[in-house]
């Protein structure tokens, strides 16, 4: 019978991580994961076909509103940085 190779540091904190998240309870159980995912993957089909069209337009405006408010907020702000950097330069001597 071979001796064992002693662990390598990183294998070490592997398995000293993978003890604490058993004992946390953080380690996910593989099947509840795969159940969780065929549920998921069901559900947003479901939901589009009961949904009337209305619906579905009103949800999807009320996205795409959100979406422009995010990109309209990284314009406004890049504008406002290079007022600041404007500003700052023309004090400069």
């Amino acid at each position: 019978m071979h001796p064992a190779r002693p662990l390598k540091h990183n294998e070490v904190m592997d398995r000293a991580q993978k003890v604490v998240s058993i004992a946390a309870g953080k380690v996910k159980d593989p099947a509840a994961v795969s159940l969780g995912r065929r549920g998921g993957l069901k559900g947003g089909p479901a939901r589009a076909a009961k949904l009337s069209p209305e619906e579905r337009k009103k949800i999807a405006q009320r996205a795409a509103k959100q979406r422009w408010a995010v990109e309209r907020a990284k314009v406004v702000e890049a504008t406002v940085d290079q007022a600041v950097a404007t500003r700052v330069a023309a004090k400069l001597p």
